[in-house]
C-alpha cells in the first residue's frame, strides 16, 4: 500500500479517575489497520499505566506511561501495527481523584 493511502491519526480521550479506580481508554483502526508511532497517558506520581496492543500486553504495567502527552516522544520507530485495537490501562491506587488523558499518534488506512 502506497503512503498517499495512510492518513494521519492523532486521537485524544480524557477521564476521570477516582482514587482506587481504573480507566480503559481504547482506540480502534476506522478502517483496515493502524500504524501508532506514540502512545502517551497524563503523568501522575502513584498511577500505572499497561498498553495493550490486538489481545498482547506491549508495556506495563508500569509507573510511567510510555511517553507523556505534554512531550509525546515517539515511542515505536518504526511504528507499531494495531490491526483490532489499542487498549490503555491507567490505574489510580492513589488517595486523590485525577483526570487523565491517553492520546495515540499516526497513520491508519
Amino acid at each position: 500500500m502506497s503512503s498517499s493511502e495512510w492518513i494521519p491519526v492523532n486521537e485524544l480521550i480524557g477521564e476521570e479517575i477516582k482514587s482506587g479506580q481504573k480507566a480503559t481508554f481504547t482506540f480502534e483502526p476506522d478502517a483496515s489497520g493502524m500504524q501508532v508511532d506514540v502512545i502517551a497517558a497524563s503523568k501522575y506520581k502513584g498511577l500505572t499505566y499497561e498498553v495493550e496492543v490486538d489481545g498482547d500486553v506491549r508495556f506495563g504495567p508500569a509507573p510511567a506511561p510510555p511517553t507523556d502527552i505534554d512531550d509525546l516522544s515517539t515511542t515505536h520507530n518504526p511504528r507499531m501495527p494495531v490491526n483490532r485495537r489499542l487498549v490503555i490501562t491507567v490505574r489510580n491506587p492513589s488517595a486523590n481523584d485525577r483526570f487523565v488523558f491517553a492520546q495515540v499518534r499516526g497513520v491508519e488506512q
